[in-house]
């Protein structure tokens, strides 16, 4: 045999290293299609960012009302007992 010709075991290892390179460029692919599709984007993230505090204005609004004072005065001796039970 010639030296230039790859022996079968080494023919047998080069294509188990392509195997193994392809398979890790598929999953640097899968990884950066699933990275994409479940983390938002900057502007996406600002978006909710700005309606979460909406958000929290609006339940800081409604803790402000007199309905909401009424209705926890009115349950406190409820929640009182329903503690000293647990």
């Amino acid at each position: 045999m010639s030296a230039d010709r790859p022996t079968p075991e080494q023919i047998a290892a080069d294509r188990r290293v392509l195997e193994l390179i392809d398979r890790v460029i598929g999953l640097e692919a899968e990884l950066a299609r699933v990275s994409v599709y479940n983390n938002p984007g900057r502007e996406q993230f600002e978006a909710l960012e700005r309606e979460n505090a909406g958000l929290r204005q609006q339940l800081e609004a409604v803790h402000g009302t007199r309905t909401w004072k009424a209705g926890r005065a009115v349950l406190a001796p409820l929640r009182v007992v329903s503690r000293n039970r647990a």
